[in-house]
């Protein structure tokens, strides 16, 4: 799906590579916002077909993306790196893309957590078919 950029400003931070020396057979490498909260998205030759965030507020994009190299927690990490390496085995690009949205937004005088806060209203509107739709 195509992104207007002046609605959603993600940008390529990263790509998805083969690497049978893990577990998971997938390899991260990060060029920018490696050490930020983000809400991220994984590309599939140029379609959005996943989005998450960095749900606590010390994790990392490299934290989290490390979650799906290493497939740790099972569950989402282990199907979505499945998903990655299904994809690229096959020859397709797989890339990473991150949004760090403003901070201390208020409404009413409480801070909104924009990270957490724009995960679920994006999923609705891009509808990526890796993400889960309840």
């Amino acid at each position: 799906m195509f992104i207007p950029q002046q609605h959603f400003p993600f940008r390529r931070v990263g790509e998805w590579r083969l690497d049978d020396s893990l577990k998971s057979g997938i390899r991260v490498r990060l060029t920018d916002l490696a050490e930020d909260r983000v809400i991220y998205a994984f590309t599939l030759d140029g379609e959005i077909v996943y989005i998450g965030v960095c749900s606590n507020t010390t994790t990392t994009l490299s934290d989290r993306m490390n979650r799906y190299q290493s497939m740790a927690g099972a569950g989402t990490n282990e199907r979505i790196a499945g998903l990655i390496r299904s994809s690229l085995e096959k020859g397709s690009k797989v890339h990473v893309l991150g949004w760090q949205p403003e901070e201390g937004v208020r409404i009413t005088g409480i801070e909104v957590d924009m990270v957490k806060g724009l995960e679920n209203p994006l999923i609705r509107e891009l509808k990526p078919t890796w993400n889960i739709q309840n």
